[in-house]
């Protein structure tokens, strides 16, 4: 079996995309398209099928996939024992962050990090809270930064990293900016713009408003929070929002309500029995001297 066949196929099965495989390989979707080829000439069974415009694994795939996670597993292991050895001079953490801290924390984080182990290439996925979540259950991340918690209560450990307050926005100008002191009552006739469901935002916004017997009007769904701030800027709605979002907002009215006060624990995951290399160490302290902890 040609072991770059191997890879390949391992890369294709992990997205179920050929297109994101070639760019994760740096090579183009044809190549990959040919290298699968000819690895189910080799093996003599089909390892992918195609319905529609998506590709799946056949049951053989499925079964093969297995065993090359097993594989691939191990030469991480191997990578990280020899980083070990080698110090800090090289190695990669990867990090998984829904998308308040992933955008307005995590890259300072990064930047005082490379200060200190330069050959270390950090990578920053940014997704919604459930889908970090689940890159970690499944150990394609060494650890997430999400606000929800957990769903995979046997596989996740669960640190509290950083309080996280919530916000009312609306535009300069709205009808609210008159008011003082602005209490819940005060919003039942204004529409809302929200986060995408599975984000750790969404859910808690709507389940404190349900407790309340506040029933929100959804004007529109977005799946990032810079979208809902120009979305709200541009007159098209309300909407509650990280605190760490509003710094540095000048087109906005960001105010707490008065009978209503939000927050949220920001939290580290990362899996139970994850092995953390020498680099995802180091980071994960300096995760914990930014909390405090």
């Amino acid at each position: 079996m040609n072991l770059n066949h191997f890879r390949v196929f391992y890369t294709v099965a992990k997205n179920l995309s050929y297109s994101r495989a070639a760019e994760e390989l740096y090579t183009s979707q044809s190549s990959v398209s040919i290298q699968i080829k000819k690895l189910e000439e080799s093996l003599g069974i089909e390892l992918f099928e195609q319905m529609g415009k998506k590709i799946y694994l056949t049951e053989a795939g499925a079964a093969f996939f297995a065993c090359a996670e097993r594989v691939f597993g191990l030469i991480t292991e191997a990578r990280q024992t020899i980083d070990e050895i080698k110090g800090y001079s090289k190695g990669r953490v990867f990090i998984g962050a829904s998308t308040t801290p992933g955008i307005y924390l995590v890259p300072k984080i990064i930047g005082e990090f490379k200060k200190y182990y330069p050959g270390v290439i950090p990578k920053l996925q940014i997704a919604n809270s459930k889908s970090v979540e689940e890159m970690v259950s499944k150990n394609r991340l060494d650890f997430g930064i999400i606000g929800e918690e957990t769903t995979y209560p046997g596989d996740i450990h669960i640190e509290p990293w950083l309080k996280d307050e919530l916000l009312l926005i609306f535009p300069k100008g709205h009808p609210l900016a008159e008011l003082s002191e602005i209490k819940l009552k005060n919003l039942a006739d204004f529409d809302f713009i929200l986060r995408e469901p599975g984000s750790s935002t969404r859910m808690i916004v709507e389940n404190s408003l349900l407790v309340k017997g506040f029933n929100v009007k959804i004007a529109m769904e977005l799946n990032n929070t810079e979208a809902v701030k120009q979305a709200v800027s541009s007159g098209l709605g309300i909407s509650i929002v990280s605190k760490l979002a509003t710094i540095g907002t000048t087109n906005l009215i960001c105010k707490p309500i008065s009978d209503f006060r939000l927050f949220r624990m920001l939290n580290v995951i990362y899996h139970r029995e994850k092995t953390f290399s020498p680099a995802a160490q180091k980071f994960l302290v300096l995760l914990r001297q930014w909390s405090g902890g």
